[in-house]
């Protein structure tokens, strides 16, 4: 038997420990692949998310279109039987299906499975199907099972063995019957909710064809439709279909079909084929998203010539090539076990879509054609935002498949073309992270589409009035840098993850010259320090009245509904700022401060996310964590962290992969973490260094040696990048060459040089507060949708750039920033004594005080208070009005009455013996939000 499946087939117990594997001359990567880690769902867990892979043994090619493969059901704890997919501890096989999604969340609405087949020992259907499906599920033992990349097989208790293989776009089945010879095709039969379906049957040329129309995974609106043509080589003895009550034999099609997407249709309609009792029956399946034509084509193109045994081999080259790409040497049979899995799960997805004519169906759903020698791809992420994708996957992809990440930036660029949106549908995650992934493909080489399309799309969409984006709540975010904690649906997380993306189209802009979008965007990028609160040193929930204090950090929601963090908790999500990591760290109170706080995040590696202070290395959002301690200079505590992780999250039982896989990036994690690199700043190519966990290791046009990793050397004292020696812990994106690393048993002092920071645009204003009128949604002053009027200001004696006393009202264009959130941004002044200094501002839901900083050119500084009043009131003491307005604006057009002020604040006095340096404006303040327009030293 097969070493990848020796442990499945033998397990005595479900909790049997893993083994021991022998050293032995470096298990071949193909031989290594164990595609049952990760199918077994560890029910003793319970993290926010499934503890367990939701992985499949089934036949595929690296990113195919289809991956025919066995669906289980368990009957009991549906979250366990029914789990759409294949679950370990399941003892019957629904079917077997088309499509998988490897690795997917979103229990009971998994997507996929479409078309499945089930083998039948007889020759008329007792029961009509959609009455009672679960009655022909197949009861199978796992020793009667085996596996390997690009092929499966089982024997099932009716006596009855499957085989499955694969070609791109075609699943090839070979049935081996011994007795009576059915087989029965669930057409409307997958996953999720279905809304219409059709099968046809022709005995002449034996083929039956059809489609389906329903919802994908997870079911937050997006829908589709596929097309089979299935060709059988042995002739039909009898047939017949169902559709609803009507179970007819000699029929030869049954529709169901509607637009109503409110209803679900599964099992309602199907077919059924008889053959010769004992017969042996190939089934070649093509499989299209655009027609049964194409579904057909796409099958005779791959498959009409060869046998069975023909496509198993090809499946087993393309295999081969696929994980040769990731050569390591050395490292225990567990170990490469573990790594190979990992690498062969991360190829899975995404999938191409063009059929074998080159056609595709696009976003706009209308046909498109690709261009010759070019793939069109989906599925970068499941439900559709690319979360999972941009923080390991998409980076694995550009590393060892640079062709395919090209076709992903194209296939990115079109979809954008044919939608004018960043996403492709309805999102169950959030932020515009596609935004993140074509930004880091571009960064790491990926440059062969229209990338300057890209980027004036990214900036036409991700700027007010906020109508043409994906971004939920991004008026606010737009306008103040912040979505308030009332907002819930993990406001706080979103503002964490819409600054990532802003920071990707930073880069973007960076590389391609357009300086302004680059300053723009990246100082939007520091909004994660709007939700920073320097009082308790941890980004935090923020409500328009101030930082929520109550909120406990441990859970990523408080149980009134005010979701804050999405699948993880506050102390998880207050590492999350890897484009400006220095600048975090220091906010949080420096090395030691924030090693002290890493010792408490680490002490669990995969606690969840219920009141936990641990971390949840099984979860996306967590993903760059272990990496932290490279900004702190000691890349030696980050391999401690990762030599944990891999040992006690990750082993070879059906269990060894400790959360869903999300279509492949917690595997891409692991691969990134045994070979001593990672891509922790997302939205550039740039790698951190570690050490790898094997001698020598080839990723790409990398080559990595680490001599004497296998006698317990785990850490690296001293590298050199193409024969130069450095000490720095980071390679930049696109390096090739050699890293040739001294490792040691204990570790050295190198790795001072730490990762990059951008701390360019943290100083910038962050608040559009006016709008002009009848345009109010271009942004906004209080969170709650208003703004200063630009006309009445004018009017006023405050048009951009216009004196008022002492100040200069900010030269600001509509729908830009026009005034600072104080979260210590330091203002430079020209030098000069001065006797005072006054600050031009207002609070909403104020009033709002905090402590400003003198900075004189001496290096000394003094401490100035500040308080202003709110927009709505009088003038408090210690504020004059210098401007009065009548009304404001609203985001929806329409203008408020009322007065609204705005104030100076009485000077406060300043050392007339020392030159002023700047001004450093308040970290915090109490109460309402502070908004500061200018400041003056008189």
């Amino acid at each position: 038997m097969p070493l990848r499946h020796w442990l499945a087939a033998g397990l005595a117990v479900l909790l049997t420990p893993a083994p021991a594997y022998a050293q032995s001359p470096d298990l071949a990567p193909f031989d290594a692949v164990d595609q049952f880690i990760g199918t077994e769902f560890d029910t003793s867990q319970n993290k926010s998310n499934d503890a367990y892979g939701n992985t499949f043994p089934g036949a595929a090619l690296p990113f195919g279109m289809v991956q025919p493969s066995p669906t289980t059901y368990k009957p009991g704890n549906a979250l366990v039987g029914e789990k759409g997919g294949y679950e370990y501890t399941a003892n019957l096989i629904r079917g077997f299906g088309m499509t998988r999604y490897s690795g997917t969340g979103c229990t009971g609405r998994y997507g996929g499975y479409e078309f499945p087949t089930i083998p039948y020992a007889g020759d008329t259907l007792p029961v009509n199907p959609s009455a009672d499906i679960k009655g022909y599920y197949l009861g199978f033992d796992h020793a009667n099972e085996e596996s390997e990349p690009g092929y499966y097989r089982v024997t099932t208790d009716n006596g009855v063995t499957t085989e499955l293989t694969a070609t791109t776009r075609t699943a090839v089945a070979k049935y081996d019957f011994s007795e009576k010879s059915t087989l029965i095709l669930d057409v409307s039969g997958p996953n999720n909710r279905t809304f219409g379906s059709e099968v046809t049957i022709d005995p002449a040329t034996r083929t039956v064809s059809g489609w389906m129309f329903g919802a994908d995974v997870c079911d937050v609106g997006n829908t589709y439709r596929a097309y089979f043509s299935t060709t059988y080589d042995q002739p039909f003895t009898g047939y017949g279909t169902w559709n609803d009550a009507d179970l007819t034999p000699g029929s030869t099609h049954a529709v169901k079909a509607g637009t109503d997407t409110s209803v679900d249709y599964r099992h309602d309609t199907g077919a059924w084929v008889t053959f010769a009792d004992g017969a042996t029956v190939t089934a070649k399946t093509g499989f299209s998203y655009v027609s049964v034509g194409n579904a057909a084509a796409n099958r005779d193109r791959e498959t009409k010539k060869k046998t069975f045994q023909d496509v198993r081999k090809d499946a087993k080259r393309t295999w081969e090539k696929a994980l040769g790409t990731v050569d390591v040497k050395g490292g225990t049979d567990e170990q490469r076990i573990k790594l190979y899995t990992a690498l062969y799960h991360s190829f899975l997805h995404p999938n191409i879509r063009d059929d074998v004519n080159g056609q595709y169906l696009g976003y706009d759903k209308q046909i498109h054609e690709i261009e010759k020698n070019q793939h069109f791809y989906q599925n970068l992420n499941f439900a559709g935002s690319g979360w999972d994708m941009y923080r390991s996957q998409a980076q694995l992809i550009a590393l060892t498949f640079p062709d395919v990440a090209q076709d992903l930036s194209r296939s990115i660029v079109a979809m954008v073309e044919q939608t004018g949106r960043w996403a492709p549908g309805a999102a169950r995650m959030q932020g515009d992270n596609y935004q993140v992934v074509l930004a880091t493909l571009d960064d790491m080489g990926a440059t062969d589409y229209d990338r300057r399309a890209a980027l004036e799309s990214m900036v036409e969409t991700q700027k007010l009035p906020a109508t043409r984006t994906t971004r939920s709540e991004a008026y606010q975010y737009f306008s103040t840098g912040m979505i308030e904690n009332r907002k819930g649906d993990f406001a706080t997380s979103r503002v964490l993850e819409y600054a990532i993306d802003d920071f990707a189209i930073s880069q973007l802009a960076e590389r391609l010259g357009d300086t302004a979008n680059r300053d723009f965007f990246l100082a939007r990028s520091q909004s994660w320090m709007n939700v920073f609160d320097p009082v308790t040193g941890h980004i935090r929930p923020r409500e328009r009245t101030g930082f929520d204090r109550s909120f406990d950090l441990r859970v990523r929601e408080d149980g009134a509904g005010r979701g804050q963090f999405n699948q993880s908790t506050g102390y998880q999500y207050g590492w999350m700022v890897p484009h400006n990591m220095a600048t975090l760290i220091a906010k949080r109170g420096g090395t030691d401060a924030a090693t002290a706080a890493l010792d408490v995040l680490n002490k669990d590696l995969d606690a969840g996310a219920y009141t936990q202070t641990g971390n949840y290395l099984s979860n996306q959002a967590a993903f760059g964590t272990p990496w932290v301690h490279h900004w702190l200079g000691r890349p030696d505590r980050t391999t401690d962290v990762l030599y944990r992780a891999v040992t006690e999250m990750y082993d070879t039982t059906p269990s060894g992969l400790p959360g869903n896989d999300d279509q492949g990036s917690l595997s891409a994690w692991y691969v990134f973490a045994t070979i001593g690199l990672y891509p922790a700043v997302y939205g550039t190519g740039d790698l951190l260094v570690s050490a790898p966990m094997f001698d020598r290791v080839t990723i790409g046009k990398l080559k990595i040696k680490a001599h004497g990793v296998a006698e317990g050397r785990r850490y690296t004292t001293g590298l050199r990048v193409n024969g130069r020696w450095t000490d720095a812990n980071w390679i930049p994106a696109r390096t090739t060459g050699t890293l040739d690393m001294t490792v040691s048993a204990t570790p050295g002092d190198w790795g001072k040089i730490t990762p990059r920071s951008w701390t360019g645009g943290a100083d910038a204003r962050n608040n559009v507060g006016t709008t002009p009128d009848g345009q109010g949604n271009l942004g906004s002053l209080d969170l709650s949708d208003w703004s200063l009027s630009r006309t009445a200001l004018a009017q006023a004696g405050a048009a951009p750039g216009d004196r008022i006393g002492a100040f200069t009202w900010p030269d600001a264009a509509p729908g830009e920033p026009d005034n600072w959130i104080p979260h210590g941004q330091r203002i430079d002044l020209p030098d000069a004594a001065a006797g005072s200094v006054s600050f031009l501002g207002l609070a909403t839901n104020g009033p709002a005080t905090g402590t400003a900083r003198v900075e004189y050119t001496d290096g000394t500084s003094q401490d100035v208070s500040v308080t202003f009043g709110d927009w709505a009131g009088a003038a408090p003491t210690g504020n004059t009005a210098l401007v009065t307005l009548s009304g404001r604006n609203n985001a929806n057009g329409t203008g408020g009455s009322g007065t609204f002020r705005i104030f100076a604040t009485d000077p406060a006095a300043l050392d007339t013996a020392k030159i002023v340096d700047a001004v450093v404006l308040p970290e915090s303040t109490d109460r309402g939000i502070m908004h500061v327009f200018d400041v003056a030293i008189l």
